[in-house]
Parts: structure tokens; C-alpha cells; sequence
């Protein structure tokens, strides 16, 4: 009888071995700079995470925003926050100094900044009394060509876009 129920103990902790086992990867990949690059935040930005923090960005002609979030997505403060944007497009560089605003934004705006393809961009963050985190990002086709269409008429009937400006 005490055979029996060892073994049968042995069976579940094999079960939910496996079960913990498969769903590990998934887990893991919920939380990972490469997942994140895959989809869009909240706002419709580009998403990458560092420490506790999730960093969504909006780049725009001649603005930038960031919003802050935790890994539950519960917005974090970022009053106090000191953070800046290095953004790097072919051979030209600027870094753009970004400003605390609202409950969990972080906005900067320059006239140089032109979203294009290739560009590649570190946003630095030292949330307020945290250690300071870097997150770098690159801009494909569609963030550069989606980034901003004020202004431009000729994109008013886009497929899919239409009275999204």
C-alpha cells in the first residue's frame, strides 16, 4: 500500500514537473526585450523593459514620449525622474533631455528629431532615488513611416490609417 501511494505521489510530481517545465519558456519570453519588441504599448509605442520598469516610446516629428510602467502595467511615477534620448540616424547623433509630465511620462521635443528608418535610439532613466537604466531601441519601416503623419495630405486615404492622423 505504501508502494502504491509513492508511486502515485512520483506520478503528480512528474505531472506538474512537466507542466511547470513547459510553461517556464512562456513565462520567461512574457518578460524579455525581444517579446516586448514584438508588440505595441498602450500608446501605440514601442515597448522595452529594464529592471522592474517597462519603457513604451513614441517618437514623433520634433517629439518624443515615453511612458512608464511597471510589469503589470500599473503606471510609475516619474517625477524626479533625470532621463534623456540618444538618438543616433546614420552618422548624426543628438541627445534630447526629456521632462518629467504627467502621472508617468517622460517628454522631450527638438525640431531635429526625424524618425527613419535605422535609426537607433537609448533612452537613459534614473527613476527617482533608483540606480540609472539604459533601453535602446531601433526604428524599422513601419515605426519610421508610422510615426507621424501631420501634414501630409498624400497619406490621408492610407490603407488602414484613414482619419487616424
Amino acid at each position: 500500500m505504501i508502494a502504491n501511494t509513492f508511486a502515485s505521489a512520483m506520478r503528480w510530481m512528474a505531472c506538474l514537473g512537466l507542466l511547470s517545465a513547459l510553461g517556464l519558456p512562456t513565462a520567461a519570453l512574457a518578460h524579455s526585450n525581444e517579446y516586448l519588441a514584438t508588440i505595441k504599448g498602450d500608446h501605440g509605442g514601442l515597448l522595452r523593459m529594464a529592471e522592474m520598469y517597462h519603457f513604451e516610446l513614441m517618437v514623433k516629428n520634433g517629439e518624443v514620449q515615453a511612458w512608464v510602467t511597471d510589469h503589470g502595467d500599473t503606471p510609475q511615477s516619474t517625477q524626479g525622474a533625470d532621463a534623456s534620448l540618444r538618438v543616433i540616424t546614420g552618422t548624426q547623433a543628438m541627445t534630447v533631455k526629456l521632462n518629467p509630465a504627467g502621472a508617468n511620462e517622460l517628454v522631450g521635443k527638438d525640431s531635429r528629431i526625424r524618425p527613419a528608418a535605422g535609426t537607433r535610439i537609448i533612452l537613459s532613466v534614473t527613476m527617482k532615488g533608483q540606480k540609472p537604466l539604459q533601453v535602446r531601441y531601433v526604428l524599422s519601416d513601419s515605426n519610421a513611416d508610422h510615426a507621424d503623419h501631420t501634414g501630409h495630405a498624400d497619406h490621408a486615404d492610407h490603407a488602414g490609417h484613414a482619419g487616424k492622423h
